[in-house]
């Protein structure tokens, strides 16, 4: 009965610390998006996570100087690659990366006196005013706005 009941233990104990094994790797923190290595346009993403609490963006591999977010966080990034992470406590998930491209857009909308010019990209554009002969350059940082004179001018906006 004796040699019965340490049987019992044995397989009790074993199938104990498999289930603590299983629930150690089946909550590990982990990314669903963006993908390792995906190109995304938008800068103003949402990133997706499991059994994480926060995620750690990096300029590099190390994380030497980690941005940390949470549920609350807003943050817009400029165009580059970028590293990161999910954390939970000091569980960590593998380091991914994903790239923000360049976007340039530039949004001309006429008024009754001028024209707006509105940068809706995601980098710094170098507007180039073309009337005629004489040329003028305008910088234009994302997201800016700049009202000029409605003259027959001709705008065409460059990444700087």
């Amino acid at each position: 009965m004796k040699n019965k009941t340490k049987k019992i233990l044995v397989v009790e104990a074993i199938f104990v610390a498999g289930v603590f094994i299983y629930l150690f790797f089946a909550t590990t923190p982990s990314q669903i998006y963006p993908l390792s290595g995906m190109a995304i346009i938008e800068s103003d993403f949402v990133f997706e996570i499991e059994n994480g609490e926060e995620v750690l963006i990096s300029f590099d591999e190390s994380f030497t100087e980690p941005i940390v977010l949470n549920e609350s966080s807003d943050i817009i990034f400029p165009p580059g690659v970028y590293y990161w992470k999910v954390r939970r406590g000091f569980r960590e998930s593998k380091v991914q990366n994903f790239t923000i491209q360049g976007h340039v857009s530039l949004d001309i909308k006429e008024r009754k006196e001028d024209y707006e010019l509105y940068n809706s990209g995601n980098v710094d554009l170098n507007v180039t005013k073309k009337k005629g002969k004489i040329t003028n350059m305008i910088i234009l940082d994302s997201g800016e706005l700049k009202e000029v004179v409605k003259d027959n001018s001709t705008y065409e906006g460059r990444q700087i």
